[in-house]
């Protein structure tokens, strides 16, 4: 008996198509694979954020020996008496020929004494004309100072210094007896003018300044580590002259009570400036101190407590922190250049903003923090 096997031929040409599907598929997925990892690691991303600093500033008061508070510092609250006179000169003036004056030097150079009289003249090379004002004896050999006059009233005897010839002696005498003057003659013209009230107000202001300057050095100089803030007290002023009166000048004599609170300028400049980076915004945000030291004016003081209230301002500028968390590249994963923008401007600093993806086809910053470039630019 004859046993025939049965052929297979069809099943294993579906094995064969099943295992080219399975390799194919495998490929496919692969190359897709290849693909996503090449267009991955091609995406790149350039943002430039340009930031401006703005300025900042801070005021606060601060206690002065006062208790209960924090913003306090340790200082002196003193006062002083002073009293000064200074010279002024109405403004509403007019000029006057007068009689410039000044002082000579007469030299002697022969062997003989030499006596001048009273009015004696002595003459310039500009041929100005000027008188002693008393006998004067010139000793041989020697040298005296005079006074002299102008003979004419007038700006012309307003001179500078200058050498002086005396007529009244022979030519041989004058080569040895003449004069000189070292300082200016001054008095050819006088200022005269009319007090009024608006000088006398403008001479009290000034005054005050130098009261207050007066009671200030003063005080620092015995306490030289200390800085302070003043202010006048008690002012009494004394005018020299009634107002509608005709005078070339008038005195006005001032004094006062200075009170000053005197401090250590670094206790209140480490004070201000640790107030001043409390105003920063979480820590998106730097704060640079000025260089220049707080300004402090005094508010109110007590003298029997020896206590006071400073009011402090300090400024300096606040710019964006480039290593702020709203700074991080994960904060810019996936997102468009149009969110990446309205996202950035919204932040405080941002003035500018400029996205670069690549390639041009990217619609869309990498989620690889390595393929994101970050360039902070400060403008001023």
């Amino acid at each position: 008996m004859i046993v025939r096997r049965k052929q297979n031929i069809p099943s294993q040409e579906h094995t064969v198509r099943f295992y080219k599907i399975i390799a194919l598929t495998f490929l496919f997925i692969t190359m897709v694979l290849f693909a996503a990892i090449v267009f991955m690691s091609s995406k790149r991303a350039a943002i430039t954020i340009v930031t401006k600093s703005e300025p900042i500033d801070i005021t606060t008061s601060v206690g002065v020996n006062t208790s209960g508070t924090t913003k306090r510092i340790d200082g002196l609250v003193n006062t002083v008496d002073v009293s000064l006179e200074q010279t002024f000169n109405p403004t509403g003036t007019r000029e006057e020929d007068g009689t410039a004056t000044g002082v000579v030097i007469i030299y002697n150079q022969s062997s003989t004494d030499q006596p001048l009289i009273a009015t004696t003249r002595l003459l310039t090379e500009d041929g100005i004309l000027f008188r002693l004002q008393e006998r004067a004896l010139v000793p041989a050999g020697g040298e005296v100072e005079a006074d002299v006059h102008a003979d004419k009233e007038g700006v012309s005897g307003n001179i500078g210094p200058s050498s002086f010839t005396i007529p009244g002696l022979n030519e041989a005498k004058q080569k040895d007896i003449f004069a000189t003057s070292v300082i200016p003659m001054t008095g050819g013209v006088k200022q005269i003018g009319i007090l009024g009230s608006e000088d006398v107000e403008k001479a009290k202001k000034s005054l005050h300044a130098l009261l207050e300057e007066e009671g200030m050095k003063q005080m620092q100089e015995k306490n030289p580590e200390y800085k302070g803030v003043f202010i006048v007290l008690e002012e009494k002023f004394k005018v020299s002259n009634e107002v509608g009166e005709e005078v070339s000048s008038f005195v006005l004599n001032g004094s006062a009570t200075v009170v000053g609170v005197l401090y250590k300028e670094a206790e209140v400049a480490e004070l201000a400036e640790r107030i001043l980076m409390t105003r920063a915004i979480d820590d998106a945000e730097i704060i640079y101190p000025s260089e220049e030291p707080p300004a402090v004016l005094l508010s109110e003081y007590d003298l029997d407590k020896g206590t006071a209230n400073l009011d402090v301002t300090y400024t300096g500028v606040a710019t964006l922190n480039p290593e702020s968390k709203q700074l991080q590249k994960l904060m810019f994963f996936g997102k468009t250049k149009d969110e990446l923008r309205r996202y950035l401007l919204s932040l405080d600093h941002v003035y500018g903003v400029e996205v670069n993806l690549r390639p041009l086809w990217t619609q869309t910053v990498p989620h690889v923090a390595d393929h994101i470039n970050v360039v902070v630019k400060k403008v001023e």
